[in-house]
C-alpha cells in the first residue's frame, strides 16, 4: 500500500479571516457622538428654562398690573329678554305714583262680551184631568192577578183619569177582593132577545172588541138578562 504525497492531497477547508476589528470601533464612535449630542441639547433646552423663569420673577410689578389693566373686560352677563308682540304691554307704576291709582288699577274690572240671557226655566204644568161627563160610574172590585194600569186599560180610560177618580188609594197598595175602584163607562147595557154583541156595538157606536174586552169575553156570545159593560168608544 502505497502512501500519497502530503502535497497532493486536496486542501481542506480554510479557516475563515476574522471581520475587521475596525468596523466595532467606528460604531461605537457614532453610538458615542450621539449620546454627547442628546446631553448637549438637554442641557440647552434646561438652560433656556431657567432662564425664562429667572426673567418672569423679575419682572417688575407695576408692567403686571398694567398687562392686567390691557386685557378686555368681560362683556356684561345680565341676561336679556325679549317681550313677543302678541302679549298685552303690562303697566308698571312710575315712582310716586298713588297707592290709590294702584289699587283701582288692580280692581278694574275685565269686559266680558254680553252673553245671551239664559231663559228662564218654567215650571211644568201638570196636565189637568178632566174626568167625563155623562155616562155612568161603575164599582170594580179588584180580582186575582189585575193591577191598576190593567183595570184603566180594561175600560179604556186613562191611568191619570182613574187616579182623579180614585184620589185615596195609592195604585201600588190594591188588594185582591178588598178595594174598590170608581171607573167612568158610557153605560150597562141588559142583553134582550135577539141581542148580539155586534147589534149592541152598533147601537152604542162601540167596538166589539172593546165591549169583549170590559167583560171578558174571549167568544161574540151574550146571554138573554146579561148585564153588558159598555166603555167609552175613544180613551178618556
Amino acid at each position: 500500500m502505497q502512501f500519497e504525497d502530503r502535497d497532493d492531497r486536496e486542501p481542506r477547508n480554510e479557516r475563515p479571516k476574522e471581520a475587521s476589528r475596525n468596523l466595532p470601533m467606528a460604531v461605537l464612535l457614532v453610538l458615542i457622538g450621539i449620546i454627547c449630542a442628546l446631553l448637549y441639547i438637554g442641557w440647552k433646552f434646561m438652560s433656556d428654562d431657567t432662564s425664562a423663569s429667572e426673567d418672569l420673577t423679575a419682572a417688575p410689578a407695576d408692567s403686571v398690573a398694567n398687562a392686567i389693566r390691557m386685557q378686555p373686560e368681560e362683556e356684561s352677563s345680565e341676561p336679556t329678554t325679549t317681550i313677543s308682540a302678541d302679549l298685552p304691554p303690562i303697566e308698571v307704576p312710575k315712582i310716586g305714583k298713588k297707592k290709590e291709582d294702584i289699587a283701582s288699577a288692580e280692581n278694574k274690572p275685565i269686559e266680558t262680551k254680553p252673553t245671551e240671557k239664559t231663559k228662564e226655566e218654567k215650571p211644568k204644568e201638570v196636565p189637568k184631568v178632566i174626568i167625563p161627563t155623562g155616562g155612568e160610574t161603575y164599582t170594580h172590585t179588584v180580582g186575582e192577578g189585575e193591577t191598576f194600569f190593567g183595570i184603566a186599560n180594561r175600560y179604556n180610560i186613562k191611568k191619570e183619569t182613574m187616579k182623579a177618580m180614585n184620589p185615596g188609594i195609592d195604585e201600588s197598595g190594591i188588594k185582591v177582593g178588598i178595594t174598590k175602584l170608581k171607573i167612568r163607562i158610557k153605560a150597562v147595557h141588559t142583553v134582550g132577545p135577539g141581542d148580539i154583541i155586534r147589534v149592541i156595538s152598533t147601537k152604542y157606536g162601540v167596538s166589539q172588541t172593546l165591549i169583549m174586552q170590559a167583560n171578558k169575553k174571549t167568544k161574540n156570545i151574550s146571554q138573554r138578562g146579561e148585564k153588558l159593560i159598555i166603555p167609552y168608544a175613544e180613551k178618556q
